[in-house]
């Protein structure tokens, strides 16, 4: 769930007579459901083809649905609106699960001497050494499942994704794994909607990004902002990056195609960093600050360990500028004192099956505890937790008290 740091946007609900949800935007598509009046919303994106057609989510007869809402059936969406454009932020969700938990695997079970320095490679971050390592076993055709999912994984480390989807297809043709499965799907999607093709190179980034999208001398210039926001962030998280961080920049629509992120979302990091100009050839102003908080996810990405959400989405929000207002701070207490927030300790996976408002709090909790940590554990410093992390759990618990949850 791609949500702003502690905002609440207005809830937006089925306007009377209004519920048909449909297949596409046509009033002549199929109904896919019928909401009753009140139900809740949650919007996914516009279509910016002046229709005033959304994309959302809903629960019909107790099962998720999503299809398509013309603006007319929708109660409370000005407000929105007016909400979601004040944001200043998108927001990011930690989505590298799923590739995270195959790398594991892969490096629990590696058998042959190759295979075993082709899963090291991996984890010291040399992706692209590690294809070159495997891809000789590639030809003849190779029968082997963890080879196809291991060369898979260095493609997709290494920003081949037209690769990663070839050898991930092999492996899913070879035996099913409905993890991957969806995560191959988003692939396919990403490759389907990305023509960013030119390549700028900086110190510790590469900026991947549609010439008829952005100038060259504005990749220039977030290519420089991405170096200082990972050489700053680097230094106080103690990350490195033995090659470089791909960052791919794209126009709304082909970000929103290929990541099916929500309308308001402006970034997002599963291995790469990705993120949506509001316009063509305009850099938004608060730049900046979205490369900040999606470089926080690469960095902790690339330190040893597995860190959990609520730590990676604190940390995000609290490095890139962001700051919990008073009034989200007693919102939060409140949710505390009567039980309706999750301790930090269970709110270590991925976000993207949250509901709306669990989300939104769960980011506001996330920003406090660190906020908390920062306060409480100065002197011990935040490098030394994350060089350390089997000291996160008494300190988790220690946050979680101090906070009231």
């Amino acid at each position: 769930m791609l949500l702003p740091a502690a905002l609440f946007f207005a809830a937006i609900t089925v306007r009377s007579g209004q519920g048909d949800l449909r297949s596409g935007c046509s009033p002549d598509d199929p109904v896919i459901a019928t909401l009753a009046e009140g139900a809740a919303i949650e919007v996914r994106f516009a279509l910016n083809d002046g229709t005033g057609c959304y994309k959302v989510g809903a629960t019909s007869g107790g099962q998720p649905v999503q299809g398509y809402l013309p603006s007319t059936a929708l109660a409370g969406l000005e407000e929105f609106e007016r909400e979601r454009r004040a944001a200043a932020d998108g927001g990011s969700v930690h989505m590298l699960s799923p590739v995270q938990a195959l790398q594991n695997s892969l490096s629990a079970r590696a058998g042959s001497p190759v295979l075993r320095r082709a899963v090291d490679l991996v984890n010291q971050r040399k992706p692209a050494e590690a294809l070159q390592l495997i891809e000789p076993l590639l030809n003849p055709p190779v029968k082997d499942r963890d080879t196809l999912l291991l060369a898979g994984l260095a493609a997709y480390r290494s920003d081949q994704v037209p690769r990663a989807v070839g050898y991930w297809r092999q492996a899913l043709d070879m035996r099913p794994d409905e993890t991957l499965e969806r995560f191959y799907r988003k692939l396919e999607r990403d490759a389907a909607s990305d023509s960013s093709t030119q390549k700028l190179y900086g110190l510790r980034v590469v900026l991947r990004y549609d010439g008829r999208s952005l100038r060259p001398d504005a990749a220039q210039s977030l290519v420089a902002i991405l170096d200082e926001e990972f050489i700053r962030i680097s230094n106080q998280l103690g990350c490195a990056a033995e090659e470089r961080i791909v960052t791919i920049v794209q126009d709304r629509q082909a970000y929103l195609r290929g990541s099916d992120a929500a309308e308001w979302s402006v970034g997002q990091y599963d291995g790469r960093i990705h993120v949506a100009l509001p316009e063509a050839g305009r850099i938004p102003p608060d730049i900046r600050r979205t490369l900040a908080h999606e470089t926080v996810h690469a960095c902790l990405a690339n330190l040893p360990g597995s860190w959990p959400a609520w730590l990676h989405e604190g940390l995000a929000q609290k490095l890139s500028g962001d700051v919990l207002t008073p009034d989200a701070l007693v919102r939060v207490r409140q949710l505390a004192a009567s039980h309706a927030l999750p301790r930090l300790e269970n709110m270590s996976q991925s976000w993207s099956r949250m509901s709306p408002q669990h989300a939104r709090e769960s980011y506001a909790v996330a920003l406090a505890a660190v906020d908390a940590l920062f306060d409480n554990y100065a002197n011990y410093g935040i490098r030394n937790i994350l060089n350390n992390p089997g000291q996160l759990a008494a300190i988790t618990a220690d946050l979680d008290h101090r906070l009231g949850l």
